[in-house]
């Protein structure tokens, strides 16, 4: 016992300090097991939890895209869900208009149920070549949950390279 209180008496600051450390290290590794092992299965967490109650049914995905197939400007079109984005991808017919396109687009959103465009971003991709062998076009848009009942386009401005 005079060992240890001489042992205290020489090194008081030394255990210390010693002590706070080995409180940190134990603080530290908790955290990080928690923060890296812990949590969610889910890449997603928490936010689709009530994805169940604005289910995008098959159905609906398929009665969507032939209502776009069935104009003959469409070539083809595909629907993809992830997450809480769904992803439009339409193709046009040779020589479409930037402007058609995209009105066709805006005008495919009345499809879609409030319930469904309360939850899921709405991104739109439109491409089309042109018959005269210029670039055509391929531009994005998307309609966000919280923002506007509108798509808001990407700039579709050709870029020019400054040559010297």
């Amino acid at each position: 016992m005079n060992k240890l209180k001489e042992l205290w008496a020489k090194n008081k600051v030394l255990i210390v300090l010693l002590f706070i450390l080995f409180v940190c290290f134990i603080a530290i590794v908790v955290v990080c097991i928690t923060f890296f092992f812990g949590g969610s299965k889910s890449v997603y967490g928490d936010r689709l939890e009530k994805q169940e109650e604005h289910e995008v049914s098959t159905s609906f995905q398929n009665e969507y895209i032939s209502f776009l197939e069935s104009d003959a400007l469409v070539d083809k079109v595909t629907f993809r869900i992830k997450g809480r984005v769904i992803y439009v991808n339409i193709v046009f017919a040779l020589d479409t208009t930037l402007v058609e396109a995209q009105s066709k687009a805006t005008a495919s959103l009345e499809k879609f149920d409030e319930n469904i465009l309360s939850y899921y971003d709405i991104n739109f991709t439109l491409k089309c070549a042109s018959s005269d062998n210029s670039e055509g076009y391929t531009i994005m848009g998307a309609k966000n949950v919280n923002g506007s009942q509108s798509i808001i386009w990407n700039n579709n401005t050709k870029v020019e390279s400054d040559e010297n």
